[in-house]
């Protein structure tokens, strides 16, 4: 009974310790993590999403930059229609 007790208890300090290093080195890791993933998806890709507006339920505005062109989308349940199209960026 002894030996069970002595191993439930070493297993919860040992739990307890890896939840506390995982606290203390969360606040230092995300901020790198979020970092590299952005810099990464912004030199790879050519769309940018730029702004979502909610207008109401199951309905969006979304303003989008393809290639220096923006578009204003409008997204709701059974379709996606283009609202505004930039055509002063086109070449």
């Amino acid at each position: 009974m002894t030996d069970l007790f002595f191993n439930l208890l070493r297993l919860l300090v040992a739990l307890g310790i890896v939840i506390v290093l995982i606290f203390l080195t969360l606040p230092y890791l995300l901020p790198l993590l979020q970092r590299l993933k952005w810099s990464r998806e912004e030199r790879d890709t050519q769309i940018r999403l730029k702004r979502v507006i909610p207008l109401g339920r199951n309905m969006l505005l979304l303003e989008i930059e393809i290639r220096g062109r923006l578009f204003v989308v409008a997204m709701t349940e059974g379709s996606v229609e283009v609202v505004y199209r930039d055509e002063a960026g086109s070449p």
